[in-house]
């Protein structure tokens, strides 16, 4: 009896040992459209780990980047992050990300043109996300009833500021809009996006070692043109008019078009009745469409202490058949998405979900050549708040993207 008891003993304290030497990796990111695919993509994770436990973290934007600044500090950060293009520049600089070491094999599968940005001196500090391209939406039910003709191929900028005319009236006593306007400010990726379509080469421009403001008479006429949408030609809810986000909107059934990013499709699933359906991204001035995607990635700061099980994660998270097919069967465009089409077609029918793929080959990475730019973030924010002068009616448009330059110059005069 005593030995079996010491043997029942033995057997829990290695049962508690076994419990306790589990490394608990925090996995942090911004996105809560993506909440229910990644807390499913951990806990099949988990479920195949005997010696790792990832925990999930959804941190509001603001907020996130705040325990960004501190992870840099040297404070307590998480094991795996979610990093954009805008920030990268500036946390690789400092040191605070640890290189990422692949196989040969898993490097290869890595499309290029999301992971070359994360590259730097030969070491790769980030592994892509699946593309994030920005898309147009359209709410079926609402072009059926105002008579205007659904897009299926091809789109001008002129048509669907034509359609958006028309999908802007009162029903039921509630104002229905036919485009969203306040978050296509010109410097941001939803308006950025016609911005290249009209020929745009980027708002900032490099020359040698130098960088310098680049809001030439394109941005001009494309800002212009955005912003009319919302006190000229009044087919979009000003900052004055709204009392919900465009994507609310839409999901409310109470505009007609919304231009967002791919990512958006979970959160439809909200309203039953909504029916929508992506649409081609509009040419402007005849040009070839070529939206904006971002490139986000998975990073492991230096302060991690399990770096070698973080790594493991963010190679499933990003290549693994199991993940990739989990994120395509939910609509979701995982990092090797071109090799999972099929499935991610097959869990939208009758979206017009190719389009989707077909504007993808001649799509911009933002930002993509700015990585050396260490104040690309601080850039970007004076940018944004002078633009944001004029989308809210606080200042001409003529007047906010002088200003804007003038800070931008200042700023990036002491990058050189």
């Amino acid at each position: 009896m005593t030995k079996t008891l010491l043997l029942l003993a033995a057997l829990s304290a290695t049962a508690v040992s076994t419990a306790t030497a589990a490394t608990t990796i925090d996995y942090a990111t911004w996105d809560g459209t993506r909440q229910t695919a990644d807390e499913a993509l951990i806990a099949a994770y988990n479920k195949s780990q005997s010696d790792v436990v990832v925990k999930y973290n959804l941190v509001p934007w603001g907020v996130y980047w705040q325990k960004a600044a501190a992870m840099t500090a040297g404070g307590s950060g998480f094991d795996v992050m979610w990093m954009n293009l805008d920030n990268f520049p500036f946390y690789q600089s400092q040191g605070a990300l640890a290189p990422i070491t692949l196989d040969a094999k898993t490097s290869s599968t890595l499309p290029t043109v999301r992971a070359n940005p994360y590259r730097v001196g030969g070491q790769l500090y980030g592994v892509p996300l699946g593309p994030q391209p920005v898309t147009v939406y359209i709410n079926r039910a609402l072009f059926k009833e105002r008579g205007v003709p659904v897009p299926t191929t091809s789109w001008t900028y002129a048509q669907m500021l034509d359609a958006a005319k028309k999908l802007t009236f009162m029903k039921d006593g509630k104002q229905i809009y036919g485009i969203n306007g306040a978050d296509l400010q010109s410097d941001l990726e939803y308006g950025m996006s016609f911005y290249y379509g009209a020929g745009g080469q980027g708002l900032i421009k490099k020359t040698g070692d130098t960088y310098a403001p680049n809001l030439d008479a394109t941005f001009q006429k494309t800002s212009q043109m955005l912003l009319d949408l919302i006190y000229k030609d009044k087919v979009a809810p000003g900052p004055q008019a709204a009392t919900q986000q465009g994507y609310q909107m839409f999901l409310a059934g109470q505009m007609g078009i919304l231009v967002q990013g791919s990512w958006m499709v979970s959160t439809w699933d909200q309203n039953k009745d909504l029916d929508w359906a992506f649409a081609p991204f509009p040419s402007v001035d005849g040009k070839q469409p070529r939206p904006v995607v971002s490139a986000h990635a998975l990073v492991i700061p230096k302060a991690s202490k399990n770096q070698a099980a973080a790594q493991k994660f963010v190679t499933w998270m990003n290549t693994s058949t199991q993940a990739q097919r989990m994120l395509a069967q939910r609509g979701l465009l995982p990092t090797l998405a071109e090799q999972y089409k099929s499935q991610y077609l097959a869990a939208l029918p009758g979206r017009n979900a190719q389009t989707v793929f077909a504007q993808l080959p001649n799509s911009v990475v933002i930002n993509a050549d700015l990585r050396s730019l260490k104040s690309l973030p601080e850039v970007l924010t004076v940018l944004n708040q002078k633009l944001n002068l004029a989308w809210t009616g606080n200042a001409k448009l003529p007047d906010a993207i002088s200003q804007a330059s003038a800070g931008m110059a200042d700023l990036l005069k002491q990058s050189k």
